[in-house]
């Protein structure tokens, strides 16, 4: 079941976070570039600070899913964070019934997710 709306992709830097806010379908016809400019985006903050905006988002196939998977992975391992977004219904239920919903971070809103990594953006290090 697809919408065939063309995916775009809307980087920003907002604080100590890089934000992707997606419009479209994220499919197998977007997913590469999706990969692609949001991975050159990252080393724009380090550790690498990443909100994924999802609430324009109509609809999400496994390709999809596995660029997310595959951010997730590139953001840990470098010692950042990543947040999900505005999950609409139909990519709500899609992460649920995959158990992606538990792997991944999930805000309701792209501002609450801007927010806490700001938050931690700000922290002071480690010195213990």
């Amino acid at each position: 079941m697809t919408s065939d709306q063309a995916l775009s992709i809307s980087l920003g830097l907002q604080g100590p976070c890089v934000i992707a806010r997606l419009t479209g379908d994220f499919d197998f016809g977007s997913a590469a570039e999706v990969r692609d400019r949001v991975t050159k985006a990252l080393d724009l903050t380090q550790p690498p600070m990443l909100v994924i905006d999802m609430q324009a988002v109509s609809v999400c196939d496994s390709s999809g899913l596995s660029v997310l998977v595959y951010l997730h992975k590139a953001v840990t391992a470098s010692g950042g964070k990543l947040l999900l977004s505005g999950l609409n219904g139909r990519c709500k239920h899609l992460f649920a019934i995959t158990a992606l919903d538990k792997f991944f971070d999930i805000r309701t809103t792209a501002e609450l997710a801007i927010a806490e990594l700001s938050e931690e953006g700000n922290s002071p290090p480690f010195t213990g």
